[in-house]
Formats: structure tokens, C-alpha cells, sequence
């Protein structure tokens, strides 16, 4: 019966081309949409689930708190792992990781390398990373010692045994000349879905041996490393986080005011990546709002290529009445009839499925890049029998509709024509109604994600961005012994306007401290301020302005010893309505005593999506690790001139730079891809509901074609026959435009959350987006009723 149900199907398939085709370009297209989202969505959940003992691994965050307000950082102070080791029995290990950078040098290779995390021996302990080669309880143990990622080992030592080898850090190296580490071990590649990455490993002990006093008294605010923290497999983690602020109260000093500026918490590791919105964590994290709005999107697509095949086959279904009619009168039964478009139907969606996984394979490089994260797992049995499965529900699912109500009609009625006895008519309204309901909610979603985009890219960060180029100095001895020469020779080219040196860059994340101020009350106050250490000139280079007090003066000793400059958020939380009441105001920060020299306008340091903190500015001493150049004229030339100047200035140092607006691009990279994906989905999905609509409105003319052709002879016109047919579907559309606007407000007003500063939310966005949409499906419906309309009536009539 299968057998001759499947025959039938075919044949009809066959015979209906454009039928066919309709369906599964739509399934295929909704199909390989939400196949793409779904191995997407799928990595991001599935980010340091691979660990083992990743139910019990949770990272211990730090919360600075003052008396206004209060910041969460993934860091901590180095001697908080041993504390909770030696004081809660539900700890079973702990490690510390502190990410760093370091140039190092391999004979007369000098390579300049990133994401190096400090860390000991219990990291493999405690994470599942792989030891290629060398001993896990011995590879991080002795200071010195340096452990290779399978990458980093292949670029430097190619297919020899890089363990035993000796390579020289310019990192903890005292005289800045580097030193030498021994290499123990290689380290599989972290993996896509870790949080966690790397390209090497360098032992805790080096730090140590450097600065012993990091695990003294002093290094609980020294909030600079990621601590996790293994428990027992009978602890649980809430009793643990109740016992956290004993921490505080045994081994951390009070305020004035007596209390405890930081506290602690506790957080799953595998919430990580979704969740954490710390600052200073290891990189940008996913979001579990994307997640939830692409899965939601790759649902409405789907949704979408459904409701077009039920809307066709119900609509498609009166032109069989003749065909049932005669299988009736020939006695197929019920059951038959069903089975035989339940076939149909299976067929068709598994027809949709192999063409699905080929849009996949084509758009897959596409859908990688915008994303910034790759798909995997399409060719797992568990992957494709859920695919198999997903497209029999859809295809079973909207094909049982139509081949119940068509095999539930008597044999007599459907010979003659079974005009009027399908009830099929108000189904298919609601159906366009959602389906026009849904794509508006995208559309709107596409114009606020775009003017927020666009938002951030103008407005005024409070610094001049343009035309600076920001140098890397990775340590190197060379660049900090030659820096005076190099700048002053690059200040005498026309084509530089100004030379400055920093400790961070703005739009990478500025550490954060308590200090302790005289606030408009002449109380002492502690507060947590955002750090920055410049020279002489980084406010002129970065055009920053000044709205009280003086900056820094090259020369004036005064400055060297405790001059600090802050901005207008920190005056006031001090209390101070006019900036300069807040200038001479004492202040101590990071052990330095000094008082406030100058005020600065507020400036966006570190991007949009987070607000302007309290934030200070003081001289630098001792090292730096940024040098930033204005350039002016033509930037390609100016710049060439300046890489020719690096390069005969500090010939063993890798140049690295990045412009700063590039830099501050990348702050919003999650973004731009977000608003990329959304952009190309919710097209295709009005490209989804407009095809449906035109193949609506083409069955409505062809059943009206003889009541077209009898009005064109009474005198209508092709307005007249426009607005017929038209009537009807713009109405349902416009209903489904109602009712995604209050949706789209309140999913598009979740979103802009994630910003500090964003845009606000306003009547003509939703206006513009179904204005849109509305003119989209006119121009759909108006395009076929036209050419319904131009038909002449003797065509249509002739056979009456």
C-alpha cells in the first residue's frame, strides 16, 4: 500500500511542477536555516562541557563596593586559592590564572605572543586540557618552565621534541634583557567550545619567584588572577558561597567606616560563557540573549516554511476534489486517501531535507564568518536523525491537515466540484496573519538593531579616535630603552602630530582600584576607580579636554609624586556640583598619596555597553606597554613612515599595532555579526512570506478568473480588479502588522538593555518597519492581480 501511495505521489509531484517547487524551495530554504542556527546554538551551549568534573569546577569572583555603588570582576587576589584550600573542607583543588603577553625569542626569531596564561600545576588537575608531552605533575611546578600549545610548538620547533628545549621571555625578566625558560611540556589546542584558551602555559612560581609578595597580605588587592576552584563531589556550592565572606572578615582590612570593600561569589563554570558579564574576564563571552533570539529566529523560519506548505496544500487541495472524488467512487477507503498525502507530504519534506543540507554546505563558510564561531556536527548519526525526524513532524504535521478535510467529503459532492465545502478558507488567514505577524517582528528588529549600530558609530566618545595608531611594546628592552629617541625623531615628521606612551588601551578594559578620597564633606571616602597611567602628553594626543585644573607638566616634579587627574563621573560621587572644588582634594591610590591636579570631560574608555565609572589618570613610572601616534595628511603614507621609523629604531622588536578605531570597532564585533545574521535571516524569511503570499493570491485568481473576466466585460478596470483581489490579503497583512508591533517593542527593548547609552525606542521605527513589510506584500499581491487582470475575458470565458 506504501509502495502504490509513494507511486502516486511521485507522479503527482511530477506532474505538478510549480506546486512542487514552491514547497521545496521553501521547506529547503526554512529547513537549512534553522539547521544552521540549531548547530550554532548547539556550540553555545555546549561551551566547557566537555570537563569532566565540569558540574563541579566554579570560578570565584570579586565584588569592589563602595559606598555609591558596586563593580563584579572575574579576577582576584593571588593568595585567595590557598585560603579556601586550607579553610573549607568542600574545596578538593584550586588553581590561579592570570592571561598574559610576552614577546619571545627563538634563536634570531623574535615572535611577539598572546593569550599566555600563568597558571600551576593543578590546572591539569582540575580541567580536562590534554598533556601531549612532558609530566602534569611536574611540567609547571619550578619557576621558569614554560608549556607549549600543539600550535605554538609546531610553529616554533616544527615536528622535533620541543620539551628540554630553551626559549628567552621578555617577561619577568628583572633587567629587561628576557630570560630563559625551559620548555616541559605541550599542551593539546584548547578547544572551540572553551572559554579557556591559550597558546602557552608559564609556571605561577615564575611570578612568584619575581614578586613573593603577591601572596602576602598586600596581594588580596591585588585583584590580577582567575581563581576556580574544584569541589567535592558531596559539597555543595551554595553552603560554600555562605561561608565566603568569613575570606574577607579573616584576611582582608576594614574601611574607616568599618566595613569590607570586596566581596566574593561564586560562578558556575559553565555559565561562563552565556552569562558572565564580568569585568576582566578572559574575552569577549557568547550571550544567552543571542542565543535565545537566533534560535527563536531559526524557529520563525522554519515556522514560516511551514505555514507556506500548509497555506499551498489546503489551497491546491480543491483543484483534487474530481481526483478524490473518483478514488472514493472507486472505493478507496479513508485511511487510503490519508496515508497517500501523509506519503505526498514525506516525500516532499524529505526531498527538502537533501536540499537543505546542500544550501547548508554552500552558505556554511558564509554563515562561519558573520558569526565569528564555526558549526559542527552535521554528519553525526544523532545530528541527521534528528533532522530526519524534524522534517517528517513538519512535513506530517502540515499535510494532515488538508488530507483529513479532503478525505472527509462525500464521493457525490466532490464530483461536482466541491465548491464552498472546504473549511480551509479561515485557516489559511490566520496562517498569513502569523506569518506576517512574525516577519514584522524581524523587520523592526533589523531597523532598531541598525540604528543602534549606527548610534555607536557616531556618537561622541569624548576623545578624538581618528587617525591614531596604537604600537604593541610586549616588554621589549629595545622599546623602552630607545622610546625618547624614537618619539622625538617622529615628532619632527610632518606627518605625526603627536607621540604619547600608556599602560592599557581605551576599549580593551582599564583595571580598577579603591582608593581612598576627601569627598565634599571632608570625609574620607573608599571608591573604585577605573586606572590609567600616562605621560606628559596623552591627553593633547587624545584630545581630551580639560574642565578644571591643569594636566601634566613635562619637567615639574610635583607631578611625579602624586598628581592625580579624574573625571567629572568621580567628582560627582565626591559629592562636588563644579569640578574645581575637587581640585587639591587628597587622595591615595595604590599606595601613592597625591591630590587631584585636574578634572577631564567624561570620555567613553571602554565602549558603550558599559557606563562611565569614576575613573584617574596619573604619570607614568617604570614601565609602559602602549605607545599611541596621531598621525596626519595621508594615512597610508603617514603610517609607512612611521613602521620605517620602528623598524630602524627597534629592528629585534615585532611591530604590532592596531588603529584605535579599529580597536574600538572590535568592542562591538558581537554586534555588527549579530545584526549581520539577523539582517540575512529575517530577509529570507519575508522572502519565505511573500512567496507564500504570491502563490495565496495566484490560486484566489485562478479561482476567480471567470468572475474577472464577467467584471472586465461590465466595464471594470485593472484598478477595479487591483483593489478585488487585493482587499483581502492586504487587510490580513495589516492585521499581523498590529499585532507584532507591542512584540517587537518589548523583544527589541530587552536588547538594547545590554547597552549603557543606546537609542530610544520610538513610534516611527515601528511605523518604518510595517510601512515596509506592507508595501513589500503589496507589490506581491499587486504584480499577479495585475496580470490576472490584463488577461482578456474571452480567454476566461470561452468555455462557458
Amino acid at each position: 500500500m506504501i509502495a502504490n501511495s509513494a507511486t502516486i505521489a511521485f507522479r503527482h509531484l511530477k506532474k505538478n511542477k510549480q506546486y512542487t517547487l514552491l514547497n521545496v524551495f521553501g521547506l529547503s530554504v526554512g529547513l537549512a536555516c534553522f539547521i544552521m542556527i540549531g548547530l550554532w546554538v548547539r556550540t553555545e551551549l555546549s561551551f566547557d562541557r566537555f570537563h569532566t568534573k565540569a558540574d563541579r569546577i566554579f570560578r570565584v569572583g570579586s565584588a569592589l563596593m563602595d559606598e555609591t555603588s558596586s563593580t563584579q570582576q572575574a579576577v582576584t587576589g593571588p593568595p585567595l586559592a590557598a585560603a579556601m584550600m586550607k579553610d573549607f573542607p568542600e574545596v578538593r583543588d584550586a588553581v590561579r590564572i592570570d592571561p598574559a603577553d610576552a614577546t619571545i625569542r627563538i634563536g634570531g626569531e623574535t615572535f611577539v605572543e598572546d593569550n599566555i596564561l600563568v597558571t600551576e600545576s593543578s590546572f591539569f588537575n582540575i580541567f580536562d586540557f590534554r598533556l601531549l608531552k612532558g609530566d602534569r605533575r611536574t611540567a609547571l611546578s619550578e619557576p621558569y618552565t614554560i608549556v607549549l600549545s600543539e600550535s605554538l610548538a609546531k610553529k616554533y620547533f616544527l615536528d622535533s621534541d620541543p620539551v628540554g628545549k630553551i626559549v628567552r621571555v621578555f617577561r619577568y625578566d628583572p633587567d629587561g634583557t628576557g630570560i630563559e625558560f625551559k620548555v616541559t611540556g605541550v599542551i593539546e589546542d584548547a578547544p572551540h567550545n572553551s572559554h579557556i584558551t591559550y597558546h602557552a602555559l608559564i609556571s605561577f612560581k615564575t611570578w612568584e619567584t619575581v614578586r613573593p609578595e603577591i601572596n602576602g597580605p598586600g596581594g588580596w588587592s591585588n585583584n590580577s588572577v582567575h581563581t576556580y576552584v574544584l569541589l567535592n563531589k558531596d559539597a555543595s556550592a551554595d553552603a560554600l558561597a555562605r561561608k565566603l565572606p568569613t575570606l574577607v572578615t579573616s584576611y582582608m582590612s576594614e574601611n574607616g567606616d568599618g566595613k569590607h570593600a570586596q566581596q566574593f561569589f561564586l560562578q558556575k563554570m559553565t555559565d561562563i560563557h552565556l552569562f558572565s558579564r564580568l569585568m576582566f574576564d578572559f574575552g569577549p563571552n557568547g550571550s544567552m540573549t543571542h542565543v535565545i533570539i537566533f534560535g527563536s529566529v531559526g524557529l520563525v523560519v522554519l515556522l514560516l516554511a511551514a505555514i507556506n506548505y500548509v497555506n499551498l496544500a489546503t489551497a491546491y487541495a480543491t483543484q483534487r476534489y474530481k481526483e478524490v472524488g473518483i478514488q472514493k467512487v472507486m472505493g478507496a477507503r479513508r485511511r487510503q486517501l490519508v496515508l497517500q498525502y501523509l506519503v505526498e507530504a514525506w516525500i516532499l519534506c524529505m526531498l527538502s531535507l537533501l536540499i537543505a543540507i546542500c544550501w547548508v554546505e554552500f552558505a556554511r563558510p558564509l554563515f562561519q564568518s558573520m558569526t565569528g564561531s564555526e558549526i559542527f556536527g552535521l554528519y553525526q548519526w544523532q545530528t541527521l536523525t534528528t533532522l530526519v525526524g524534524l522534517a517528517t513532524s513538519v512535513g506530517l504535521a502540515a499535510g494532515f491537515y488538508p488530507a483529513a478535510m479532503l478525505s472527509n467529503f462525500h464521493a457525490i459532492d466532490m464530483m461536482k466540484g466541491g465548491r464552498g465545502t472546504l473549511s480551509g478558507v479561515l485557516v489559511r488567514k490566520i496562517l498569513v496573519v502569523a506569518q506576517y505577524s512574525l516577519t514584522t517582528i524581524l523587520i523592526v528588529g533589523i531597523v532598531v538593531i541598525q540604528l543602534q549600530l549606527k548610534y555607536v558609530r557616531d556618537r561622541d566618545l569624548g576623545f578624538d579616535q581618528d587617525q591614531i595608531v596604537v604600537f604593541g611594546v610586549h616588554g621589549s628592552p629595545e622599546v623602552l630603552s630607545g622610546y625618547e629617541v624614537f618619539a622625538n625623531e617622529l615628532i619632527r615628521n610632518n606627518k605625526v602630530s603627536g607621540v604619547t606612551r600608556s599602560n592599557t588601551t581605551m576599549g580593551g578594559g582599564l583595571g580598577n582600584s579603591l582608593c581612598n578620597v576627601q569627598n565634599a564633606d571632608g570625609r574620607y571616602v573608599s571608591t573604585t576607580v577605573y586606572r590609567l597611567r600616562i605621560d606628559h602628553a596623552y591627553l593633547d594626543v587624545y584630545g581630551i579636554r580639560l574642565v578644571a585644573g591643569r594636566g601634566l607638566i613635562p619637567g615639574n616634579p610635583a607631578d611625579s609624586s602624586g598628581a592625580f587627574i579624574v573625571n567629572e563621573t568621580m567628582v560627582k560621587q565626591m559629592g562636588f556640583r563644579d569640578p574645581t572644588e575637587a581640585l587639591d582634594r587628597p587622595l591615595e591610590l595604590d599606595g601613592i598619596k597625591g591630590e587631584i591636579i585636574g578634572v577631564v570631560k567624561d570620555f567613553n574608555y571602554d565602549g558603550l555597553h558599559q557606563r562611565i565609572e569614576p575613573m584617574c589618570m596619573w604619570l607614568l613610572s617604570g614601565g609602559y606597554s602602549r605607545i599611541s601616534i596621531r598621525l596626519k595628511g595621508d594615512m597610508k603614507e603617514s603610517f609607512n613612515d612611521v613602521a620605517a621609523t620602528w623598524k630602524a629604531h627597534f629592528p629585534y622588536s615585532p611591530m604590532q599595532c592596531q588603529f584605535m578605531e579599529d580597536t574600538l570597532s572590535g568592542e562591538y564585533a558581537s554586534d555588527k555579526r549579530f545584526s549581520k545574521v539577523f539582517l540575512i535571516f529575517s530577509a529570507i524569511s519575508l522572502t519565505i512570506a511573500c512567496l507564500g503570499l504570491f502563490a495565496l493570491v495566484s490560486y484566489s485568481v485562478q479561482r476567480r478568473a471567470k468572475e474577472i473576466g464577467i467584471r472586465k466585460v461590465l466595464g471594470a478596470s485593472v484598478a477595479n480588479i487591483l483593489s478585488l483581489v487585493s482587499r483581502e490579503f492586504i487587510a490580513l497583512v495589516t492585521i499581523g502588522l498590529i499585532i507584532a508591533t507591542p512584540v517587537g517593542y518589548y523583544l527589541m527593548d530587552q536588547w538594547l538593555i545590554n547597552f549603557a547609552y543606546h537609542i530610544t525606542l520610538e513610534l516611527w521605527m515601528f511605523a518604518a518597519a510595517a510601512a515596509f513589510v506592507l508595501i513589500i506584500a503589496w507589490v506581491t499581491i499587486g504584480y499577479r492581480s495585475v496580470i490576472a487582470a490584463s488577461v482578456s475575458p474571452s480567454d476566461t470565458l470561452r468555455s462557458e
